[in-house]
């Protein structure tokens, strides 16, 4: 499975849901990071083999392109918009199922978005007993 590194804006539970499905995870608190700034989260992640994992698609978008722009090598990016609460199973499917079908070295100097995380199951089906 995958080696993932968690920016500080994502929750505990996520991480925690992520390393009961397999993945190695690393948040930046866990290896003296936090408040790091994003070339620095990217270029740890970088150096020990992690994919990054972000929130943050205004910065560390912008900071993994101009990381490969200048040469630089990253083991991925994955960006994910939003999160309400309540959605961190929808992120782990989404990362289960991308890890299915991708092996870690297809990400090199990708950024992959994840997209919005609002589709809850219960919510979906609820709103569609409501219409037409």
């Amino acid at each position: 499975m995958w080696r993932l590194y968690l920016d500080e804006n994502a929750p505990t539970a996520l991480a925690e849901a992520l390393r009961l499905q397999g993945f190695e995870v690393v948040r930046p608190q866990e290896v003296g990071l936090q408040e790091a700034d994003d070339e620095a989260q990217l270029r740890w992640a970088s150096e020990h083999g992690y994919i990054l994992f972000t929130f943050d698609k205004a910065t560390m978008v912008k900071t993994a392109v101009a990381w490969v722009a200048s040469g630089k090598e990253h083991n991925g990016v994955i960006v994910c918009e939003q999160m309400p609460r309540k959605a961190v199973s929808v992120i782990v499917r989404r990362l289960k199922r991308l890890a299915q079908m991708y092996r870690p070295e297809a990400l090199k100097n990708v950024t992959v978005y994840l997209g919005a995380v609002w589709d809850e199951p219960d919510e979906l089906q609820e709103a569609s007993k409501h219409v037409g």
